[in-house]
């Protein structure tokens, strides 16, 4: 019989996957659709508002900014909500009521988006746009280290592949150190659900700039439809009484 506790470790880990998934996808449809600008991973987009900065680009230098205070902004709303209640558990409620304020943001973002492919979209429509998908992120990004699974992002990956490696390296190191090759080392624990972060943030990634070509639409209901799942599996499997 498996044992509950461990049943729990792998739902959340899976969820964190799928949050994963959904950042990638986001990141992707911003880069593409709303003029180069990133809006979940903001190492990025610092990046281009410096070089948006020096070239003296200021619609580029506008939506980062738009972008990076929207991030921002979602974060502080997270973190208001999931901080100021210290619960305790694998995944407390508070990470959940946060998502599902990420997913009314995803869902507004999503009819924005139908109007903006409706009409001739203005500077301001694609800055509201660009608003709405930070706020999502950020809010994301702070639930998700709300659960604080070390090495573990959703919204970018640096880190994550930070920790893969190191984790990597030393268990290379250790297989060389040991005396008893009987007993060889295991990889540091939590390596393999690294690497899987990183695969499914570029999974999220390539799938919606696909459905950008087969549908725009099909781009933002993507990541909608995954956040989806992990409310739902989130209240069936943590907050049910």
């Amino acid at each position: 019989m498996p044992d509950p506790h461990s049943t729990s470790i792998a739902t959340r880990n899976t969820l964190l996957l799928l949050l994963a998934c959904a950042g990638g996808a986001v990141d992707a449809v911003s880069y593409m659709e709303l003029g180069r600008v990133f809006t979940a991973n903001m190492t990025g987009n610092t990046v281009l508002l410096g070089l948006a900065l020096v070239q003296a680009e200021s619609q580029a230098a506008v939506r980062s900014a738009v972008a990076l205070a929207g991030f921002l902004v979602g974060g502080a709303l997270a973190a208001w909500i999931v901080e100021r209640r210290q619960l305790g558990g694998l995944w407390p409620t508070t990470v959940t009521v946060a998502l599902t304020l990420e997913w009314i943001i995803l869902v507004v973002f999503a009819v924005g988006w139908q109007y903006a492919n409706a009409a001739s979209p203005t500077p301001a429509v694609g800055a509201a746009l660009i608003v709405l998908s930070a706020l999502a992120m950020g809010v994301q990004s702070t639930a998700a280290r709300r659960l604080d699974v070390s090495g573990i992002a959703t919204t970018y990956i640096t880190g994550t592949l930070t920790s893969l490696i190191t984790g990597l390296v030393d268990w290379v190191g250790s297989i060389s150190a040991r005396q008893n090759p009987a007993q060889p080392p295991q990889p540091r624990r939590g390596a393999g659900l690294l690497a899987a972060v990183w695969l499914v943030y570029l999974g999220g990634a390539v799938v919606a700039a696909a459905a950008t070509v087969v549908d725009r639409a099909l781009a933002v209901v993507f990541p909608i439809a995954v956040v989806t799942i992990v409310i739902i599996t989130a209240v069936v499997r943590f907050h049910r009484r």
